[in-house]
């Protein structure tokens, strides 16, 4: 056979060879597109029900007023911001409306009225310190109007409609996800439920016992979406006298600490969020206390939500999720903190992605309530303390265990450490009767 015909034989095969290589790239990149679409579009997201936030274009009609009748210049904002990156002292001349949310599972009384207490003990003696024009109110999401509650005098599924009205604790009605199985209906004309949403959070998060603490948020955007500024919080914790005059730069939000991350899980954290095609910011160590803007903390617990149900599905195994493992893969990975992750995974997408303002002010909120320093709390502009898991006073557990009966609550009236201010709250709360915290609320003069 002459030469240049097995030449052209050698060169046909070769380009078939290369033909049929590129095919099978094709079929290969084609069956990986096929299975992220299906993967993607599988995981149960909560789909967003509000439009997408603009930063720059949207600042509220009541932090706008905040800033035109303080006349604040910009060369002004910048150096306050030097001195105080996270806060500033507002005039207090001005009318500024703010609201603590909590979550309170009345089918847990027991186990946290007393927490309950100490807080509405904390939020009132911050009161005693504040302007008499701003009004902080505690809104309270509960599956029952129990009788605690209405002893307290506390209003049920009422908001705040004149900004003059006195500081009042609010009760919303609130099925818990665990108990809603095939019922997925509002409780309140200022709930919002989407079915396919709530249906994904009993399927899926509803063994999570810190489910209902975010969804609150999300759910019942219109029970605070009237006032300047809210606080998420935890129960127990308590505000200082700090809080009656500070408030996050307007359209800011502010975020506490969270103790959750190691270089591993930031790792991680950034790696999920890069598979769900989420932005990044590399922040980490952010906690679930959010102190800013309704708008902005109501967005904040739909993304949280997302990643919650991405997270419990994708990136945690049956034991770790039925909680068998205990705290065996501690602090790397664990299953417990999962609204710290969620919180972690929306924070960095919305400060990268949308340009979210948003502070890791872990000096000023979830500051423990150990310190027996007596400056610590007035020199750091302490706002918000947590009570940490710890046996030194002021300790939760010690405190429910009665190890603290005998201290009388009088004697640290002077005492202005973390600890000291804690401990007082703590034992007046469970000193005065309902009737007496009641008052005590009523005799505030606003």
């Amino acid at each position: 056979m002459p030469r240049f015909l097995i030449s052209l034989r050698f060169i046909g095969r070769i380009f078939f060879l290369f033909i049929l290589t590129i095919l099978v790239l094709l079929i290969i990149i084609l069956c990986i597109e096929i299975l992220l679409k299906y993967f993607y579009n599988s995981s149960p997201f909560i789909q967003l029900s509000v439009g997408r936030y603009n930063v720059s274009k949207q600042i509220s009609n009541n932090q706008q007023s905040i800033d035109n009748k303080q006349n604040i210049t910009m060369e002004q904002n910048i150096t306050m911001k030097q001195n105080l990156p996270f806060i500033y002292k507002p005039s207090s001349e001005l009318c500024i409306l703010r609201a603590l949310l909590i979550f309170y599972p009345t089918d847990q009384h027991e186990t946290f009225q007393s927490e309950f207490r100490w807080l509405y003990r904390s939020w009132i003696e911050m009161m005693t310190f504040e302007s008499s024009l701003w009004r902080t109110d505690l809104i309270v999401y509960a599956n029952e109007y129990i009788s605690f509650f209405k002893d307290l005098d506390c209003i049920y599924d009422q908001i705040r409609i004149d900004s003059k009205e006195k500081p009042k604790c609010r009760i919303f009605p609130y099925i818990r996800i665990k108990d809603r199985q095939s019922k997925h209906e509002s409780s309140s004309k200022y709930q919002i439920i989407d079915k396919q949403n709530s249906q994904a959070l009993y399927e899926y998060l509803r063994t999570y016992g810190y489910i209902d603490s975010i969804n609150t948020i999300f759910e019942y955007y219109l029970s605070f979406s009237m006032y300047n500024f809210i606080l998420r919080t935890d129960m127990d914790c308590f505000l200082t006298n700090n809080f009656a005059f500070y408030v996050p730069y307007n359209n800011s939000l502010l975020v506490g600490h969270g103790g959750y991350s190691t270089t591993f899980n930031s790792r991680r954290l950034k790696r999920i969020a890069h598979n769900i095609n989420w932005t990044y910011a590399d922040k980490s160590g952010l906690g679930s206390t959010w102190y800013g803007p309704p708008s902005m903390t109501h967005r904040l617990a739909n993304y949280t939500l997302q990643a919650m149900l991405y997270l419990n599905i994708n990136e945690f195994t049956t034991p770790e999720r039925e909680q068998k493992l205990g705290i065996m893969l501690w602090p790397e990975w664990h299953y417990g903190v999962l609204l710290l992750y969620g919180g972690h995974l929306a924070i960095n997408h919305l400060i990268a992605g949308e340009n979210f303002d948003i502070g890791l002010a872990d000096k000023l909120l979830d500051q423990g309530v150990t310190s027996k320093d007596q400056t610590d709390i007035n020199k750091n502009f302490r706002l918000h303390l947590h009570c940490w898991h710890g046996n030194d006073p002021f300790s939760k557990f010690a405190f429910k265990a009665g190890k603290y009966n005998d201290i009388q609550p009088s004697s640290l009236i002077s005492d202005t450490s973390a600890s000291g201010y804690a401990m007082r709250m703590a034992l007046e709360s469970k000193l005065m009767t309902l009737e007496q915290l009641k008052q005590k609320l009523l005799d505030i003069k606003k």
